[in-house]
């Protein structure tokens, strides 16, 4: 099946992003790696109006070491948590755990926060952040807050 028609925007801020959401509301969904999304368009479980795109907003994606806390952009890869050094050896949990987040194709397109917003209870990322006790620094329109796994 082909997915309803839909528009789509590409944001370059995340401002752009909270004023599109504002326009369209629970018209839009935001458009990361796709991977999950792509499917419930295709089977028209989901019919947004807009596709909100954040592929290229600065400062998503990337893997910190901090020191006494270790950063994964929501817009990072699978695949690159999967083959960091920092990663296997700050969180080797996550490292193991990435090998049976879907397939290699999936993974070279897929987002962590995408793993994570996606909530699916069988997943691997959400059970690791809860096992590893991660905080999610969430941004919206009225500021950010921290929520825990």
């Amino acid at each position: 099946m082909k997915p309803a028609p839909y528009g789509y925007a590409r944001a370059a801020t995340l401002d752009d992003v909270f004023s599109l959401l504002a326009e369209h509301g629970e018209d839009a969904k935001i458009l990361a790696g796709g991977q999950s999304l792509m499917a419930t368009l295709n089977m028209r479980l989901s019919e947004p109006e807009v596709l909100i795109d954040i592929n290229r907003i600065d400062g998503l994606a990337g893997i910190q070491d901090t020191g006494d806390t270790i950063r994964i952009g929501a817009m990072t890869r699978h695949v690159d948590v999967e083959e960091s050094d920092v990663i296997a050896t700050h969180a080797p949990l996550i490292t193991a755990a990435m090998e049976h987040v879907a397939h290699p194709a999936i993974r070279n397109r897929g987002t962590f926060g995408g793993s994570i917003a996606f909530a699916d209870p069988a997943a691997e990322m959400p059970a690791c952040a809860v096992a590893l006790g991660a905080t999610m620094h969430i941004a919206g329109k009225g500021g950010t807050r921290d929520i825990p796994a």
